[in-house]
């Protein structure tokens, strides 16, 4: 699908009173390792969110180096000694993904996936998703209710991301959010 209708599609399900200060942005050029790319999400012109491809494959070698250093085990073996609390979350294969993405790391097509993805999904879906992506951009969405927002609850170790969509729509929308309320 191409980027304009993706983008549109997307920003056609964020709620009013962020519509025009939310903006969905891709770029992609080419070098001679290949095509690289980047998404990012702006809130008043300020970047929010970004997901480089360029800096995934950085920060992918970097997490091999590092667990290399550390163990002489194969894959998965290696990844599962390393980082335990991952266990029994993904496959072997998206392993990595998962580690570098609880860091804030996202790979570029899969948040392009997420954004395809995204428009069929039910709200309640969308909200229950496991791909923190969906999860995230479900939070902006104009079919999520103000009483669906106020019920809505996450622990501290949520995600980041989530984190920061969930308190950026209580605060447009006039509710508190937990940081709001003491001894949360």
């Amino acid at each position: 699908m191409k980027w304009t209708k993706v983008k549109r599609n997307i920003e056609s399900l964020i709620c009013d009173k962020l519509k025009h200060r939310l903006s969905i942005h891709l770029t992609q050029y080419n070098v001679s390792l290949g095509e690289q790319k980047r998404i990012w999400i702006t809130l008043d012109k300020k970047e929010v969110f970004n997901a480089s491809s360029a800096n995934y494959l950085m920060e992918h070698d970097k997490l091999w180096a590092e667990i290399k250093k550390e163990t002489d085990k194969p894959f998965p073996d290696c990844l599962y000694e390393c980082f335990p609390e991952f266990i029994g979350k993904t496959n072997d294969l998206d392993y990595t993904t998962l580690i570098l993405e609880d860091k804030g790391i996202f790979n570029v097509d899969l948040v392009y996936d997420a954004f395809t993805q995204y428009p069929q999904l039910s709200i309640d879906n969308a909200l229950n998703s496991e791909n923190v992506i969906i999860k995230a951009i479900a939070l902006l969405d104009k079919r999520l209710g103000k009483r669906k927002l106020k019920n809505l609850k996450y622990s501290s170790n949520v995600h980041p991301l989530i984190l920061v969509f969930y308190k950026l729509r209580c605060e447009v929308e006039g509710i508190m959010t937990f940081e709001d309320i003491p001894n949360y």
